[in-house]
């Protein structure tokens, strides 16, 4: 069996680390998780990598504070033109971020789509 190295895999898990500081931290002290926050997209920048849709998603596109239910964010269910939406309204900034939200329909980043994976490097 052979092992490939992949590509990034310390920025990956630098990555993941900041994402659970941050986390963890946007209840005690929003600034810091912030911070942390900002320091995820920059490390994904310096190192051409894509950060996972799932962290994407949680991070406020302009004070980049990682958004927590109830905590540093507001959920919304919307219904715009019979479609319904999730609004997250970070507390902090006050920008909001919409995502479709339809039993029937398949709404998933291509990333998470079965057929976007090629190989599995284990």
């Amino acid at each position: 069996m052979t092992f490939r190295k992949v590509q990034g895999n310390d920025s990956f898990q630098r990555i993941n680390y900041l994402y659970q500081i941050s986390k963890h931290m946007v209840d005690k002290n929003p600034t810091i998780a912030s911070y942390y926050g900002n320091l995820i997209v920059n490390v994904a920048k310096k190192n051409v990598l894509k950060i996972h849709p799932d962290i994407k998603r949680q991070i406020c596109k302009k004070c980049r504070c990682i958004l927590v239910d109830n905590v540093s964010a507001k959920m919304k269910m919307k219904t715009k033109n019979k479609s319904k939406l999730i609004e997250w309204i970070c507390n902090i900034c006050k920008t909001k971020k919409t995502f479709p939200a339809d039993r029937n329909k398949d709404h998933r980043v291509w990333l998470e789509k079965p057929e976007a994976v090629v190989e599995v490097i284990s």
